[in-house]
């Protein structure tokens, strides 16, 4: 591992293990933007928290679980911008009833690709060579999807979960992150919550067979298992009482 993913891959434990820890020195700005993808009809809507006086910054791509909004991960922003690194909260128009995983990994790669010319015209400046990819649940899987055709520093998975629709095996529309794990060059951290396989409302948020250990396993390296004692699967949000909406 190079010194710089080195670096990168600490940062990344260090902001998933100290959240409760102080504020960083820098200053937060914000951002809010819409960024439209004409030739695919997509929009994307991002919450940018970002240092200020930092310029370019390192950016963290923060992406959220199915159904939820970037902004309700607003702590995780404000704290990784305190500590200098820019951070990306990213809104996907997500569809509960014809849901296609690689219409959202293509949202996330044209955010990646086109963030940093976006916000440039505000006065941001964001380093595309110094990227973070950090997903929960779903967004997890989808982080990985998307590293594994582009590099980035460290991909970093919140209690991600493997899995198509309940009840639906497709894998063009839901296709398989542990199968293309073995093309991530990146470090790898995963998050594990203990009671991420309970059961709620008939079926685990996180189930054994899709859940972080499976994509642990199927990590190349450099990578890292963190099993986060007495956390559920939605103790990621910033609220985490979200009833239904753990289970689609």
């Amino acid at each position: 591992m190079s010194k710089r993913k080195a670096v990168w891959f600490l940062l990344g434990l260090l902001g998933l293990l100290s959240l409760a820890a102080e504020r960083g020195p820098f200053a937060v700005g914000e951002l809010s933007l819409s960024i439209q993808d004409t030739a695919r009809g997509r929009r994307v809507e991002v919450l940018l928290l970002y240092p200020q006086g930092q310029n370019p910054a390192p950016f963290v791509l923060f992406s959220p679980g199915f159904l939820f909004s970037g902004p309700a991960y607003r702590s995780w922003g404000e704290f990784f911008a305190s500590h200098g690194l820019a951070t990306a909260l990213v809104s996907y128009a997500y569809s509960l009833f014809n849901p296609d995983h690689r219409a959202w990994a293509e949202d996330m790669r044209f955010v990646l690709d086109n963030l940093p010319k976006e916000v440039s015209r505000y006065g941001v400046l964001l380093d595309p060579n110094s990227v973070a990819l950090m997903g929960h649940s779903l967004c997890g899987k989808l982080s990985f999807l998307v590293a594994a055709e582009r590099e980035v520093q460290v991909v970093i998975g919140l209690d991600p979960v493997d899995s198509g629709a309940p009840g639906v095996i497709d894998p063009m529309r839901f296709p398989s992150a542990a199968s293309v794990l073995n093309k991530v060059t990146s470090p790898v951290l995963l998050i594990g919550a203990e009671y991420g396989e309970r059961v709620r409302f008939g079926m685990p948020c996180a189930p054994s067979d899709a859940n972080f250990r499976r994509f642990f396993e199927a990590a190349p390296g450099p990578a890292l298992e963190v099993l986060q004692l007495g956390a559920g699967h939605l103790d990621y949000l910033d609220n985490p009482d979200c009833g239904f909406l753990c289970n689609v």
